[in-house]
């Protein structure tokens, strides 16, 4: 009992034994691995460094440094420039090529072809339009209604009666007094032959005095009082306004109305004119024109005859369109619109301002906002959208009514176009159209 028990223990001791010799044994490998595993990454982490520490100087050595004033001085480390002791700066370094992923090729366009923008689009679509046109003009003189009056002798002004221009004057009334030795000469060879008796020359003389501007009564104030009058008035020969011939001649060379100033005209009292002499000019009022300034593109759906509703002091009256006369001054195109007006009862006044409207009847086709069409001269360029890219495209436009454009070439219906074109350039943009 006792030696079984005795082998018993010693077997077990034995087992401890050898748990213990393998736990040794374990641990010897373990830390043999962990110390050859820190040397294999102090080995690796260490040549890194040396590879990096290896570009960094490769990459200091390859920088150069100039001056920006002396390109000539060039060094391969920072310093000052010997000329002008400014900081030396990096060259640049060559350019870095990029490769565009394909998902990105239908961005990648030319700038000046397609523009990206999230701005409001909208289909085309056939409808009818028509539209109202509202004009401003004024009132002006009608110049085919204009009267010369000349001076029928030559003589000195002895009195004036009129002082400035377009004041209103009505006819026979005096404009004048003038001294002729011609009329002195007339008026005494009539008393001459009626001291003699001779009715035929007194006729004739009567005449002669008629032709140079005497006035029937004048003469018979002759006659009866038989005394020379040296002083002749001189009486308008028409109603209306006055202007001298200096100042009409100016303005309507140098613009396409006559102005309304009231300035001092050029005669004077004491000046001498002479013969055939255009002393002034007088404009009447009964019939004028009625002026109204539009836009070339709007003119285009405008006709002759056509009717317009013109307003005056808060009163209506219809007209009709009687000249469209297109114009260029200072640098800007318009058209003319002129309407004659009946002026009897004088309800226009000169320099007055109307407003007039058109009624343009209503037209079918693709019709769109002017805002979506920009204009590049005499050619106009709407903006598609294709794929989510909005693309300049050349149309040709028929017909313009203010608001609204009608398109005849180079849109179908179902086309997405930008609701304002103006949005998607600048005043330095360069538009290339296919």
């Amino acid at each position: 009992m006792r030696e079984m028990w005795s082998n018993n223990r010693r077997a077990k001791n034995l087992r401890e034994q050898r748990i213990r010799d393998k736990e040794q044994r374990w641990k010897r490998s373990s830390s043999f691995s962990l110390f050859t595993l820190c040397s294999l990454l102090f080995i690796f982490l260490m040549a890194c460094q040396q590879k990096s520490e290896k570009a960094v100087q490769k990459t200091e050595t390859e920088k150069t440094y100039t001056c920006p004033m002396h390109p000539q001085i060039v060094e391969n480390q920072p310093g000052t420039c010997p000329i002008c002791k400014m900081d030396l700066v990096l060259q640049h370094q060559e350019e870095v090529k990029m490769e565009v992923d394909a998902s990105l090729s239908s961005l990648i366009k030319p700038t000046n072809e397609t523009i990206i923008s999230n701005i409001k689009t909208f289909k085309v679509r056939e409808r009818n339009f028509g539209d109202s046109i509202l004009l401003n003009g004024k009132v002006t003189y009608n110049t085919n209604n204009m009267r010369s009056l000349s001076a029928r002798v030559g003589g000195r002004i002895e009195k004036l009666y009129v002082k400035y221009n377009f004041q209103k004057v009505n006819k026979g009334q005096k404009i004048m007094k003038i001294y002729s030795p011609e009329l002195a000469a007339a008026q005494q060879e009539l008393l001459y032959l009626l001291a003699k008796g001779d009715v035929d020359l007194m006729a004739q003389a009567k005449t002669k005095l008629r032709l140079l501007g005497v006035e029937e009564t004048q003469i018979n104030q002759i006659i009866k009082t038989k005394n020379v009058n040296y002083q002749i008035p001189v009486f308008s020969s028409a109603a209306g306004y006055i202007i001298d011939a200096a100042t009409s001649t100016r303005n309507l060379e140098d613009s396409k109305y006559l102005p309304t100033e009231n300035t001092a005209i050029a005669l004077k009292e004491g000046a001498y004119i002479k013969t055939g002499d255009v002393l002034f000019k007088i404009f009447n009022d009964n019939k004028v024109w009625g002026e109204f300034y539009m836009n070339p593109n709007e003119a285009a759906s405008i006709k002759r005859n056509q009717e317009i509703t013109i307003t005056s002091n808060n009163k209506k009256l219809n007209a009709k369109i009687d000249l469209i006369q297109p114009y260029y001054n200072e640098g800007q195109n318009y058209s003319l619109l002129r309407v004659y007006l009946n002026n009897a009862n004088q309800a226009f006044k000169i320099g007055g301002i109307l407003t007039g409207k058109i009624d343009i009847p209503a037209k079918k086709g693709l019709w769109i906002p002017s805002s979506a069409v920009y204009k590049l001269g005499n050619r106009s360029v709407v903006f598609i959208k294709q794929k989510n890219v909005l693309k300049a495209k050349e149309v040709e436009i028929s017909a313009n009514n203010g608001s609204k454009s009608l398109v005849a070439k180079g849109l179908k219906v179902d086309d997405e176009i930008a609701d304002n074109a103006s949005y998607l350039i600048d005043t330095e943009s360069f538009i290339k159209i296919n």
